[in-house]
C-alpha cells in the first residue's frame, strides 16, 4: 500500500505488474505456438501416411494416349484419377475412353466411373455406359469390361444396342474389336425402324 513515507512505490508496483503480465503473455503465447505447430504436424504426418497407403498420385483433367503392340490406339481421359502403384490399379471418375483399332475403327466409350488394370491393360467401366461405334452404332449397358489380350469388350448385363434402322436388346455382349465379331448371347429382341 503507498504512503506518504514511501513515494513513487506505487509507480513502480505498476511497472512490475505490466511486465510480469506481458512475460505470462509471451510465454501463454509461446506454448500455445508450440502446441499448435506440433498437432498441425502430426496431422500433416498423418494426412502424408494416408495418402501414401492409399494413393500414389492423384490427377484432376486425367488424359493418357497409349499404341498397343498392334498399333491400336488407346485415348483415356477422366475428371480424376487416382493411381494406386502396389495394385497397378487407376480408379477414375467421369471417364471417356476411344479406342482406335489396328483397321481404323473408332469406339468411344463414357462412363462415370472406370478402372484400368494397369500392368494388364484391363477396363471396367460402369455407370450410365453409353459406347459409340464410327459406323452409328450406340450401345448403352451398366458396365462393361475390355480384356486386352483378346482384345474383346464385353458384359454380363442388360444391353441396347441401336442405329437409325434398328434396335436390339439382350443380355451379355461380346465385341471382338480386331476380328468385327459382335455377340449378343440371350433374349435377343429386335426392333427395326
Amino acid at each position: 500500500m503507498p504512503t506518504a513515507e514511501y513515494p513513487g512505490f506505487e509507480m513502480k508496483w505498476r511497472k512490475k505488474k505490466i511486465i510480469i503480465s506481458t512475460a505470462l503473455i509471451a510465454v501463454a503465447s509461446i506454448i500455445a505456438i508450440v502446441v499448435y505447430v506440433q498437432s498441425n504436424d502430426n496431422k500433416s504426418k498423418n494426412l502424408i501416411k494416408a495418402l501414401q497407403e492409399s494413393a500414389d498420385l492423384k490427377i484432376k483433367g486425367f488424359t493418357y494416349t497409349e499404341v498397343g503392340k498392334a498399333k491400336d490406339k488407346w485415348e483415356v481421359k477422366a475428371e480424376t484419377a487416382t493411381y494406386d502403384k502396389k495394385q497397378n490399379l487407376a480408379v477414375l471418375e467421369r471417364v471417356q475412353i476411344k479406342l482406335t483399332t489396328v483397321d481404323g475403327r473408332i469406339f468411344v466409350m463414357n462412363a462415370d466411373k472406370g478402372r484400368i488394370i494397369t500392368d494388364k491393360k484391363d477396363i471396367e467401366i460402369n455407370g450410365n455406359v453409353v459406347m459409340i461405334s464410327d459406323n452409328g452404332y450406340r450401345f448403352y449397358a451398366d458396365y462393361l469390361n475390355y480384356n486386352d489380350a483378346e482384345k474383346k469388350i464385353f458384359t454380363e448385363a442388360p444391353v441396347t444396342m441401336e442405329n437409325k434402322e434398328m434396335k436390339v436388346t439382350g443380355k451379355g455382349m461380346t465385341l471382338y474389336i480386331n476380328k468385327g465379331e459382335l455377340n449378343i448371347p440371350s433374349t435377343v429382341k429386335a426392333k427395326l425402324s
